[in-house]
C-alpha cells in the first residue's frame, strides 16, 4: 500500500511540466521521505510495480520484444518480479542498432534523439518522447535540489564531441528546471572557460574528470582561484587523486555520477562521502552477471532494465561496463555498485591481453600527463603495432617505463618482434569525450 501511494505520487510529479518552485519543493520532500523510511523493501515493491507495467507495455508495443516473447514461449504476464527477468534473453548493443524495432510509439511522437560516441561504425541511437524528456528533467532537477539549495549558477563545461551527446543537453534542461542559470560553454580551450568563469562567477560546475583536470591546471598556471559550492562530474572514471585535487583547489564538494546514452542521464550518484555509485532504483532494475555465462555474479557486467521509458524501453540491456555490488554508509537507501571498467577494453595484441584501463591508469600517474590516452592497434606486416598517444608534456621515456611496469611482457614482445610499441606525446588529443579511446584498425 505504501509503495503504491509513493509510486503514484512520483509518477504525477515526473509526468508533469513542473515549474522550478515545484521541483525545489519536490527535492525537499524526497529527502524527508528518504530519511523517514523509503527503505529498500519499499523501493523493491515500487520497482516490481513499474517492471510489470514496462514488460506489458514493451511486449505489446515493441516489435523486438514481441518477437522475443514469442521465441521464448512466454507472455508478458509471466514476468512479474525481478527474478523473473532471468527468463528473458539479454538485449545487446548490436540489437539496438536496429532502433526501429525498439520504438513503442509512432515517430511523430519522438522529441529527442541521442547517440553514442562510438569510434567505429554506426553510433547507437536512443529516442525519447516529450514526456520522457520532461520526466528526466524533473528527476535530474530534483536531484540537484536535494543536494543544493539557494543560488544556482551552473557552468556546464562538458565535452561535446558530437552534437547528439546526452550529457550536456540533459544538464542544461535540469538546471533550468531546478530554477538555476545554466552557462553552457563546452569543453574546448581551458583558457576560454576560465574567462567565462570570471564573467559569471558560477557556484556549481558540471564537467568531466579529464576536462576538470585541464581546467584546474590552467587555473593554477594562470593564478586564477575561485570557490565552488559543488563540482558534479560524469563521463569517465574519477580517481581519488583527481577528487582530492578538485576538492582542495576549488574548496568544493565533489559529486560523481555514472550513466550512458542507453539508460539516460542522472541514473546514478556518488555523494562526496560515498565510496560507490548509488543506482536510480526508481527508474532502473540493475543486474550484475558473469559476462561469459550470463549468470548472476557479485562482480561482472552491468545489465539494466529501464522501468519508466516510453519511446524505447530496454529490457536486460548489456551495458559493457564491469562493476561489483558494494555497500555505502551514507543516508541513501539505493543499491550501490563500484564501476571497474569495461568488459570490452581488452586488447589482444602481440600474444598479450592488455586492458585499456590499466594502461590509462599507469600513464595517468606520470608527471605532466593530463590523464587522456589514445590507443591505436594496427598491423605492421604480420605483427601487431600498438601506438600509445598520451596528452600533455610528460617525458616520453617515463611514459614507456610506466607501460612496461604495468605490463613487463611488453618489453619482451617488443624486443622479439611480436609487437611493435610506439609511444607518442601530443599536446592535445582533440575532442575526445572520455579519457580513454581505443581504436582497433586491424
Amino acid at each position: 500500500m505504501i509503495a503504491e501511494v509513493i509510486d503514484k505520487a512520483l509518477r504525477r510529479f515526473e509526468d508533469s511540466n513542473s515549474r522550478p518552485a515545484v521541483v525545489k519543493r519536490a527535492g525537499e520532500s524526497l529527502r524527508q521521505l528518504v530519511s523517514k523510511g523509503l527503505n529498500p523493501e519499499i523501493l523493491a515493491a515500487i520497482q516490481e510495480r513499474r517492471l510489470r507495467d514496462t514488460i506489458s507495455y514493451a511486449g505489446l508495443n515493441s516489435p523486438f520484444y514481441r518477437r522475443i516473447f514469442k521465441e521464448c514461449g512466454l507472455r508478458p504476464a509471466d514476468v512479474r518480479t525481478t527474478a523473473d527477468l532471468q527468463k528473458l534473453p539479454f538485449t545487446t548493443s548490436q540489437d539496438i542498432l536496429q532502433w526501429q524495432d525498439f520504438l513503442c510509439v509512432p515517430e511523430e511522437k519522438l522529441a529527442a534523439v541521442y547517440t553514442t560516441s562510438g569510434t567505429t561504425g554506426e553510433p547507437k541511437r536512443v529516442y525519447y518522447t516529450f514526456r520522457e524528456i520532461q520526466m528526466l528533467s524533473n528527476l535530474y532537477g530534483m536531484v540537484i535540489r536535494i543536494a543544493h539549495t539557494g543560488r544556482l549558477v551552473a557552468l556546464i563545461a562538458m565535452p561535446v564531441g558530437h552534437g547528439l551527446w546526452i550529457g550536456g543537453a540533459s544538464v542544461q534542461r535540469a538546471v533550468e528546471r531546478a530554477g538555476g542559470l545554466p552557462i553552457s560553454v563546452g569543453a574546448d580551450n581551458p583558457q576560454e572557460t576560465l574567462k567565462w568563469m570570471r564573467r559569471f562567477s558560477p557556484n556549481v560546475i558540471f564537467s568531466s574528470p579529464s576536462y576538470m583536470t585541464a581546467l584546474t591546471r590552467e587555473a593554477q598556471a594562470s593564478g586564477y582561484h575561485s570557490q565552488f559550492d559543488k563540482i558534479i562530474l560524469a563521463g569517465e572514471v574519477l580517481t581519488p587523486a583527481h577528487k582530492e585535487l578538485f576538492a582542495g583547489y576549488w574548496q568544493a564538494a565533489v559529486f560523481d555520477s555514472y550513466g550512458s546514452t542507453e539508460i539516460g542521464s542522472a541514473q546514478t550518484i556518488a555523494l562526496p562521502e560515498c565510496k560507490a555509485f548509488h543506482l536510480n532504483d526508481l527508474h532502473l532494475i540493475t543486474e550484475i552477471v558473469d559476462p561469459v555465462t550470463g549468470k548472476p555474479a557479485e562482480e561482472g557486467e552491468l545489465v539494466f532494465t529501464t522501468i519508466r521509458r516510453e519511446g524505447m524501453p530496454l529490457v536486460r540491456y548489456r551495458s559493457g561496463d564491469r562493476a561489483r555490488w558494494d555497500k555505502c554508509g551514507c543516508w541513501l537507501p539505493l543499491k550501490a555498485v563500484s564501476i571497474k571498467g569495461r568488459t570490452d577494453d581488452m586488447i589482444v595484441a602481440g600474444d598479450m591481453n592488455l586492458y585499456g584501463r590499466v594502461i590509462a591508469d599507469a600513464i595517468g600517474k606520470v608527471a605532466g600527463t593530463t590523464g587522456r590516452v589514445q590507443l591505436l592497434v594496427e598491423k605492421a606486416g604480420l605483427a601487431d603495432k600498438l601506438t600509445v598517444r598520451t596528452e600533455g608534456a610528460p617525458d616520453k621515456e617515463l611514459v614507456k617505463d610506466a607501460l612496461i611496469a604495468a605490463y613487463p611482457q611488453l618489453a619482451v614482445n617488443a624486443e622479439n618482434g611480436s609487437l611493435s610499441l610506439i609511444v607518442e606525446v601530443v599536446s592535445e588529443l582533440g575532442p575526445q569525450i572520455k579519457n580513454l579511446k581505443i581504436m582497433d584498425l586491424r
